[in-house]
């Protein structure tokens, strides 16, 4: 066995190694995409809205003034949790049909 015959085989077997953990990266991420769009897909249908970006981002938005407005509630403040409640109904009252 030549001294080539050596670093032919080693350098295959390096490049089946780099090809096998490739792959098995591009699906694993290929995998986390599509439960990303089925799960925007689901709830974008699930609330009637189309599933863009930014009436995701309405989305988020509305349900932060509801959370903010709970916070105001634990903390005691009713006009501060008034305010940011209303502001998140409006939010998410204008998104959803």
């Amino acid at each position: 066995m030549a001294v080539e015959d050596v670093f032919t085989w080693l350098g295959e077997a390096l490049g089946t190694l780099i090809r096998f953990v490739v792959d098995t990266l591009g699906t694993f991420f290929n995998s986390i995409d599509d439960a990303a769009a089925g799960f925007i897909d689901g709830l974008s249908r699930s609330l009637g809205i189309a599933p863009t970006f930014f009436t995701l981002a309405l989305l988020v938005l509305g349900l932060f003034f509801l959370w903010r407005g709970l916070r105001a509630i634990l903390t005691g403040s009713p006009i501060a949790a008034l305010l940011w409640a209303l502001l998140g109904l409006l939010t998410l009252g204008m998104l959803l049909p």
